[in-house]
């Protein structure tokens, strides 16, 4: 399971989100589909899980969705902004 990290606050701009971490100051900027992700991930979820509803929800193939899906989730946890659950 993938689980956001409580000590990140985040605020939406228009479809994009800009987020701030309490502990480290770091900033992040969201896209639309970034910030469609971190919205999701209130309730902590699977990368399946996220990608199925990806798929349903915008334009793309599986593929793409599945090989830009993991590199957004490597992302945020290099960023230390998400944890994500050994399965």
């Amino acid at each position: 399971m993938i689980h956001r990290k409580q000590d990140w606050i985040s605020a939406k701009v228009g479809d994009e989100i800009v987020m701030m971490s309490v502990s480290n100051g770091r900033y992040l900027g969201l896209n639309t589909v970034g910030a469609c992700i971190w919205e999701m991930l209130e309730t902590p979820m699977t990368m399946e899980e996220i990608k199925e509803q990806l798929l349903e929800q915008f334009n793309v193939s599986a593929e793409v969705c599945g090989t830009e899906v993991t590199a957004f989730i490597e992302k945020l946890a290099e960023q230390e902004a998400i944890t994500i659950d050994p399965q």
